[in-house]
């Protein structure tokens, strides 16, 4: 408001002094004698020589007037454009000085040494628990090993030694990707990579739009865009640090090596994480290389090998264990029935989302999640005093996320299944309802700008996912018919019939913890490990903007109500991931289903609770339960130690959180065989228009 009034000011003074220019200017024109005479003059009576005179002595006074005010008006325009434009400059500089800023301060946190700063400063642990635990996985050594008594030395001195070779399977986001080709904005940057390391950054800052532009893939293929070619980094490089100070596996190959690992009996099974499982074995042969890498560990080394999977890792590598036994007639690798029981020692999934990831379907849909909902909230605080410098930068930027999320498969690989036992619907709620918190009977509530909330749609899982696909076939055809099994069949009919080609693109449902069996391998074992006691994201609401063509659905940022806080609802899970998705399927289907286990392996489950770092030395994930800085929790490194060192007895299970009782609920709700509730729509269909 103030800059509002200021500017108001500014602008009568200016035209003020305009006005006193022009006056000026006129006093000293050449006509000035005519315009004074003609504003003496009262009429423009008289029909002789002198009345003749007095009219045209008017009209050439009036003349010169309009020409004085075009002038006036041309410099008001001219120094109201020049002020616009010096505002919005400063603006951007400001929000690229601080974006600087928080990066430069960032990366160089990894080179001073602050932690004893803080630690003596007023005020300082207040800083680390409230700031610093928000940024993932700092090691402050950054590529030096610090942790010189770790879980690694503490093993060796038990006695324990190598046993079983490892195989890693890296989550999304966490390998990094090189450029091989591009566009001509971007071939300066040949073989460096555009995700991971300071280079990303170089990239990104150099030019935002061409880096985006390299990350997307093509949406009618699924695969690379014409002359754009990123490619996985090779190497336990390509997944230890994802930027100097930030680790990913760092942590734990630093710790098998300290066991006496190396890089000989240690694999990093890196890939271009943008892709769908099936188009990792289309377009890289990922499948068939890490199935050939692990006979090759077992016939020089004679013993199986243990898998360690984080995050979509897990979703990677149930897809691999199903291909891997699958006849090549069927698609898949042609290993025969017993090929994970003569190769595979113990499957360790780290945080796997077997039921789905929650954010998935936002991301899809907007673009947007819970990280960022502080964009929103920015955008509404300015209302529209800036909505054009800052609102629509906002919201193309989301608009381009949403675009780049939409083209990468992995993203579809990982939305929400169990339908509503899991994830509830209208008439029973969810089963990971809190008693405190505001009933939760959707999973996606959509409803019109401006418009009460009890006017708005409710959307079960089901209805979501359909109306996901329904809205985006156009744009998105192939990862819509790679992923079409997920919807209600009439809702697959549709797609068919608006895409009659879809048949011959559906992917295999591979991987599918609840449709699809585990392995028949009596000796292997299968640990599920992940941290608990972080809210993690559950259902949204959104409000539908009709004439926002760069935005049409946004998160309802200004909402909060009990459990549900700038229209995110969260539950109990590792902050990404909720309980149900990690915890499940590992205590409760595989261990009573004989169809889904044959085998009957047997299944650990371990639950690690977070516990926030207390000071800036212990800010390196070695007790945390968070999805990212799990990879530093050293309860659970040392438990991985123990496996891969044939003393898996010694990791046994921990469930300390509500999962029985949810598993318990889940199960009840699966038994009922409940249909899925296509009617949550108000036209029963999953139509864009219906939202």
């Amino acid at each position: 408001r103030a800059f509002v009034v200021a500017t108001a000011m500014r602008t009568r003074r200016a035209r003020a002094a305009d006005a006193a220019d022009a006056a000026k200017d006129a006093s000293r024109a050449p006509d000035a004698p005519l315009a004074r005479a003609a504003s003496k003059t009262p009429s423009r009576g008289g029909t002789g020589r002198r009345g003749r005179r007095t009219v045209a002595r008017t009209d050439a006074a009036r003349g010169w007037f309009t020409r004085a005010r075009a002038r006036f008006l041309a410099r008001a325009i001219d120094r109201a454009v020049a002020r616009r434009r010096e505002a919005t400059t400063v603006s951007v500089t400001r929000a690229v000085l601080v974006l600087a800023v928080a990066c430069a301060a960032t990366y160089l946190r990894n080179v001073l040494r602050f932690d004893a700063m803080v630690r003596t400063a007023p005020g300082g642990e207040w800083l680390n628990t409230t700031v610093l635990a928000r940024l993932p996985a700092l090691e402050y050594g950054g590529f030096q090993k610090t942790n010189v008594n770790g879980p690694g030395a503490r093993a060796k001195a038990r006695g324990m030694t190598p046993k079983h070779p490892v195989v890693i399977v890296p989550g999304f986001v966490s390998t990094g990707l090189e450029l091989w080709s591009g566009r001509a904005c971007g071939k300066q940057f040949f073989r460096q990579r555009m995700w991971g390391t300071p280079a990303m950054a170089r990239a990104f800052f150099a030019n935002m739009r061409c880096w985006m532009e390299h990350m997307r893939l093509d949406p009618n293929t699924g695969l690379d865009p014409e002359g754009i070619k990123l490619r996985a980094v090779r190497g336990l490089e390509a997944v230890d640090w994802f930027a100097p100070g930030y680790f990913v596996w760092a942590r734990h190959i630093e710790e098998l090596g300290e066991l006496g690992y190396d890089a000989n009996n240690i694999h990093s099974a890196s890939y271009d994480w943008r892709l769908s499982p099936l188009q990792l074995e289309k377009r890289d042969g990922y499948m068939t290389r890490l199935k050939s890498v692990i006979e090759t560990f077992t016939e020089v080394h004679g013993e199986k090998s243990v898998i360690l999977a984080h995050s979509y890792g897990d979703t990677v590598a149930r897809y691999f264990f199903d291909w891997v036994e699958t006849p090549v007639s069927k698609g898949g690798g042609g290993g025969g029935r017993r090929w994970v029981e003569k190769h595979i020692e113990s499957y360790v999934d780290i945080a796997g989302p077997m039921l789905g990831v929650a954010k998935a379907l936002p991301s899809l849909l907007s673009g947007e999640m819970r990280d960022t909902t502080m964009l929103g909230e920015l955008e509404g605080l300015l209302g529209g005093l800036l909505d054009v410098a800052v609102g629509r930068v906002i919201a193309s930027q989301l608009k381009e996320a949403c675009e780049t999320f939409r083209s990468w498969g992995s993203v579809w690989a990982m939305l929400p299944r169990g339908g509503a036992a899991v994830w509830g619907d209208n008439e029973l709620g969810s089963p990971d309802d809190a008693p405190d918190d505001e009933r939760l009977n959707y999973f996606l509530q959509i409803r019109a700008a401006g418009a009460p909330r009890q006017e708005g749609v409710n959307h079960t899982i089901d209805s979501a996912l359909d109306f996901i696909f329904a809205t985006m076939q156009e744009k998105n055809p192939h990862n819509v018919a790679e992923f079409s099994h997920v919807t209600h069949p009439k809702t697959q009919a549709q797609l068919l019939r608006n895409d009659p080609s879809l048949a011959n693109k559906r992917a295999t449902d591979f991987g599918n913890a609840l449709t699809r069996p585990l392995p028949y391998a009596p000796n292997m074992k299968v640990f599920c490990l992940y941290g608990t006691g972080k809210a993690s994201e559950r259902a949204y609401v959104y409000e539908h903007h009709a004439t926002d063509t760069l935005r049409p659905f946004q998160l309802d940022v200004q909402y909060h109500a009990r459990g549900i806080q700038n229209g995110v609802r969260q539950v109990h899970g590792d902050g990404t991931i909720t309980l149900a998705s990690l915890g499940y399927v590992c205590r409760s289907v595989w261990r009573t289903s004989k169809k889904l286990n044959p085998a009957s392996v047997p299944v650990v489950t371990r639950e690690y609770p977070h516990v926030a770092p207390q000071s800036v030395a212990s800010f390196q994930g070695r007790a945390e339960g968070d999805h990212i800085n799990i990879m530093g929790n050293e309860d659970m490194i040392e438990d991985i130690l123990a496996i891969v060192a044939g003393h898996h007895d010694q990791v046994k299970d921990r469930v300390e959180s509500e999962l029985d009782a949810l598993s318990a609920e889940i199960a009840r709700r699966r038994a009922l065989h409940k249909p899925r509730d296509v009617n949550a729509h108000p036209n029963g269909s999953a139509t864009p228009e219906s939202y």
